[in-house]
């Protein structure tokens, strides 16, 4: 008889697993003392050599009697290993897209939004004009397109959505995906308040006149007036202005006025949410083939009011409005901050959807070529929105007798209050409009959709039993999300939705990206992530995506992050009023709500946890590596387990520390 110690792992079921293997074949008694397993056995020595699937937990044991074999058993983990690297098992069992345009086109669609029409055109033209795209297209390569080629390589290579593909960087920072997921809620419920502005506005466009061209109606004050080129030293209200604040917003004076519901644009608001639950409520399979018509259809409208916009006397003069250079602007520290900040907008980086798309990729998909290929797009989009709209701009300017400046906008103001105004000054004004505002319906559904696909498959892949009620718990977000929409639709709604747009998205968002940087890069490990992509892809990763993942991403993002800092103010409204003392704290709270889902996930399982506090935080930060990436080292997989036939315990020689049972190389 022989007594054999091995370690008790109680959080780890596969070690139970060798314990109850080795006392049902070979051992008449079996003990628990302390922290381990004292095994008593009839053999005078023999030898355990185990070789575990690290993706589907299996774990299959060869006994071995003086060198010969006697048995050989498989065993299965009945608890499924989080991680899952194997290729054979994800592409059978998650869902996938019918056909690669469908990826790209949602993509796409997800990244060009309402923030292309109307934030980077004014960003471009208040920072330098052509000056800006100097900081741009560096913030771009160097930050923004690495960024969106991690996140899709995360998502594909570990074929999960936000909520579990961080738990194969590391488990301490799984909380990632869940910040990326309120980020893109909080922006949610926004970005539909301003499709039912927008669905208000394409139903107000098949009235003739237009009603935001005219005064007298009852919306309208003593102050509206209708300028002119031959009226240029009188002021007053423009009837685009006042239609936008009185008609639409039923503006109340200051944010301390709630106000009640307006009932149109409540209904509106619902109208929005249900168009976007039956365009998404299929999953993929369904909005794969609804982006067809919604992502192709802005870029068909954007060439069409391009060519007309051009052709209009004062273009020109709107146009270099928009591309002088003004390198003064360059020394501004403000100025890139803001070049980055619209990176990030622009490109949806860290909000989630782009990990949740990738998901659905085979992992053999050339995901850096997409990456880039997708933020170019985008990019070049904004662009040449920018030319769409300050054509128009240059127009009303030569129109009115005024100054470019004294006529643009920026934020909503652009989109329903002044370029809406210089389409109706054109022939054939009704048609123009509705073609415009049928382009930013489909903006809006697009990158909505994007939204609520990520909070989808984020909330199954964590409780895989929902997913057979996948269509009820999208129902459930758009209702929720639809609820709490509704404070944006009073009479002050709009300084909820100011309130929402500054804190929502700005330094917990830029937080959330540096953290996940430094998880991927300095966690896991730069070259570890690239050599994963390219065992997946079958493509090599060129040097210079790891030269942005280790330095340059970083230090732009950490600039970002300091920037945003010191160049912080608190919300204003109205002619840069401040809010009172709630707006402020209210803010902060959505700010640490991101921040808070970054840590509470891994302080949880710190918790939880069993073990040293030592060997807590090593399972919580560090990966074990996949026996892919053993066998790719030249290494084995195998554990060979000695058995010395001493009360010692066991020895145990392999190439890594597993679950629980240290090894030597």
């Amino acid at each position: 008889m022989e007594s054999i110690i091995v370690k008790k792992t109680t959080t780890l079921p596969l070690i139970r697993l060798i314990i109850a293997f080795l006392a049902s074949s070979h051992a008449t008694k079996v003990e628990a003392i302390s922290d381990c397993h004292k095994l008593t056995v009839n053999r005078p020595s023999y030898r355990v050599r185990s070789k575990h699937n690290f993706n589907r937990s299996k774990l299959i044991f060869s006994i071995a009697t003086n060198n010969k074999m006697v048995e050989e058993k498989e065993i299965t983990d009945p608890e499924k290993d989080q991680i899952s690297n194997s290729e054979e098992d994800s592409d059978d069992n998650r869902e996938s897209w019918d056909k690669k345009i469908d990826f790209f086109l949602s993509c796409v669609g997800y990244a060009v939004g309402f923030g292309n029409l109307w934030r980077f055109p004014y960003l471009c033209y208040d920072n330098g004009g052509g000056a800006f795209l100097i900081p741009y297209l560096l913030f771009l390569f160097i930050c923004g397109i690495p960024m969106i080629a991690m996140e899709m390589s995360i998502g594909q290579c570990f074929r999960g959505g936000p909520t579990t593909a961080y738990k194969n960087i590391c488990p301490m920072f799984e909380g990632i995906g869940y910040a990326q997921l309120m980020s893109t809620f909080l922006s949610g419920i926004n970005y539909v308040v301003i499709f039912a502005w927008v669905l208000f506005f394409f139903i107000a466009s098949f009235i003739s006149p237009l009603p935001w061209t005219t005064c007298g109606n009852t919306w309208n004050t003593d102050s509206c007036f209708v300028r002119n080129g031959s009226e240029t030293n009188m002021s007053g209200i423009s009837p685009s202005q006042e239609f936008f604040n009185a008609r639409v917003l039923g503006l109340t004076p200051s944010p301390a006025q709630f106000g009640h519901v307006r009932w149109e644009l409540a209904l509106l608001l619902l109208l929005a949410w249900t168009i976007i639950y039956l365009c998404v409520f299929k999953g993929i399979k369904w909005s794969g083939k609804v982006v067809y018509v919604t992502a192709t259809f802005p870029y068909v409208v954007l060439i069409i009011l391009f060519f007309r916009g051009v052709t209009l006397p004062g273009a020109g003069k709107g146009i270099n409005f928009y591309l002088r250079v003004d390198v003064d602007k360059l020394r501004l520290a403000g100025t890139w901050a803001r070049a980055g900040t619209q990176i990030f907008y622009s490109l949806g980086t860290a909000f989630g959807p782009m990990i949740t798309f990738a998901s659905y990729n085979k992992r053999s998909n050339n995901v850096l070529r997409d990456a880039t290929c997708i933020s170019l797009i985008n990019c070049t989009t904004s662009f040449f929105a920018g030319f769409v709209v300050f054509s128009v701009i240059g127009y009303m300017s030569e129109q009115q007798g005024l100054p470019v400046s004294s006529v643009v906008s920026q934020g909503p103001g652009l989109v329903f209050m002044v370029y809406p105004a210089g389409l109706a000054t054109l022939p054939g004004a009704n048609f123009w409009s509705i073609i415009f505002f049928m382009m930013l319906i489909t903006l809006g559904i697009d990158t909505e959709m994007g939204g609520i696909e990520a909070m989808t498959t984020g909330i199954t892949d964590v409780w895989p039993k929902y997913l057979p009620y996948k269509e009820l718990l999208t129902l459930v977000i758009c209702v929720v999300t639809y609820l709490l929409g509704l404070a944006c639709v009073t009479t002050g709604g709009f300084y909820i939705f100011t309130l929402i747009n500054w804190y929502s998205a700005e330094i917990g968002l830029f937080m959330t990206a540096l953290v996940e940087i430094i998880a991927v890069s300095y966690i896991y490990g730069g070259n570890r992530f690239a050599r994963t992509i390219a065992r997946c892809t079958k493509k090599s990763v060129w040097i210079h995506w790891k030269v942005c993942w280790y330095f340059l991403t970083p230090v732009m993002i950490f600039v970002v992050v300091l920037l945003s800092c010191i160049f912080y103010s608190p919300v204003v409204y109205g002619n840069n009023l401040p809010f009172p003392w709630w707006g402020e704290f209210l803010g902060w709270i959505m700010t640490g709500s991101i921040l808070a889902c970054i840590v509470i996930p891994g302080i949880y399982r710190f918790i939880t946890m069993d073990g040293s506090y030592k060997e807590r935080i090593v399972r919580l930060i560090f990966v074990p590596k996949t026996e892919e990436e053993l066998e790719e080292e030249g290494l084995s997989a195998d554990i060979d387990i000695n058995f010395n036939g001493d009360e010692k315990e066991p020895t145990i020689i392999g190439q890594k520390q597993w679950y629980g049972i240290e090894s030597t190389v």
